[in-house]
Formats: C-alpha cells, sequence, structure tokens
C-alpha cells in the first residue's frame, strides 16, 4: 500500500470556483499563504482518511452505487467559517436555518467510507470526533490569527462569493504528502481518481 491518504470533496459551480481560485492565489501572491491554493477548491464531505487494507477500488465502487442515487441538493454561502487554523465560507446553514438534508448527505458518505478506515488513521479524531462544519477554505494553517481582520478588510474589495447554489459535483482523491506525521500541508499533492455529476431532482 502507498502512504496515501484519501477523501470526498464537493466541487463548487465552474463560477464559485473561479472567484475562490483567486482570492487562494493573491493570498499567496500579496501574503505569502500557500497551503489552500494546494487544494482543490472544495467543501470536505469526508476528510482525509488512511485506508485499512481493503482494496480502493471496492470503496469506489460503493461510492458509485451511492451517488449513482443521488441528486443535488441546494446549498449556500451565508457566513464566513473562522477558526484558529483558518477561515472560510461557511456552508451549515441554508435561509439562515442548518442545511439538514446536506448534513445528512455527508453522514451517508461517513458511513460508507467508515469500514475502510485503518485503526490507526491520523485524521479519525479531528475529521470524525468532532461537529461537521462544511466549508470552502479561503486560507488554512498558515495564516496569524492577528492578520484576520487586515485580510477581511482586504477583501472586501473582491467579489461577493457569497449565495446559494447546487451542490452537484464530487471528486474521490488520493493525497500525498512527504510527511503525514508533521507539517503536511506543506508538500501535499493529490490525484483525482472519480467524479460524479449530479441531476437536480425536479
Amino acid at each position: 500500500m502507498t502512504d496515501s491518504r484519501f477523501a470526498v470533496y464537493l466541487i463548487p459551480p465552474y463560477k464559485l470556483s473561479k472567484g475562490i481560485s483567486e482570492v487562494h492565489h493573491l493570498l499567496r501572491k500579496q501574503f505569502g499563504f500557500a497551503a489552500a491554493d494546494r487544494f482543490p477548491v472544495h467543501c470536505t464531505i469526508k476528510g482525509f482518511f488512511k485506508k485499512n487494507d481493503q482494496p480502493v477500488s471496492q470503496l469506489q465502487s460503493e461510492l458509485d452505487e451511492f451517488f449513482q442515487t443521488q441528486f443535488a441538493i441546494p446549498v449556500s454561502a451565508e457566513d464566513f467559517r473562522v477558526e484558529p487554523i483558518g477561515f472560510g465560507l461557511s456552508l451549515m446553514t441554508l435561509g439562515g436555518k442548518p442545511n439538514t438534508p446536506f448534513l445528512e448527505f455527508r453522514e451517508k458518505v461517513v458511513d460508507i467510507t467508515r469500514p475502510y478506515i485503518a485503526d490507526d488513521c491520523d485524521f479519525k479524531d479531528h475529521d470524525l470526533g468532532r461537529t461537521f462544519h462544511p466549508h470552502i477554505t479561503f486560507s488554512f494553517r498558515d495564516i496569524p490569527n492577528e492578520l484576520y481582520d487586515n485580510i477581511f478588510a482586504w477583501m472586501e474589495a473582491g467579489p461577493d462569493l457569497k449565495g446559494p447554489f447546487l451542490a452537484d459535483t464530487y471528486h474521490f482523491l488520493e493525497v500525498f504528502s512527504e510527511d503525514w506525521s508533521g507539517s503536511w500541508w506543506d508538500s501535499i499533492t493529490w490525484r483525482l481518481l472519480k467524479s460524479w455529476p449530479l441531476k437536480p431532482e425536479n
């Protein structure tokens, strides 16, 4: 087995992805914050997990079966999510209320992946041991907290990236790093294993 990790991500629509990519690029260019720009623009559905000895093809088949029965879910970027290791757009709510269908969708993906997670997975507690808060990351791991206010003021001149969209594209990734036990985000690379486009329910 390769010492990689796996993840399932929601990929935002083109226009929103383009706007956030611009923010990633400029945060790197103007402030030196590079970690988020090493990832695809995404909302984590199932965060990094180290796989056990079951074949990845089997997991991918189970995910295939699941996504074939699903429809695109309305979501909305309505607020910022700010925490000590970074900030981004929150997708927790729709119309100001918890987006229960989206949160339940995430739990179904977790249930599929759970039997494939290694016992010694270094991300298990972080990802599954706390309340899930869906978000699209602007900056991650390399921004000092005391700069948040300045960054937010600087970003006011940029495009308004808040608003509703359909969560209709999901990616299954294999992720690589030279140092999973340390600053893994400094050497992160990834490859796309599968992509699932979903249609609206109506």
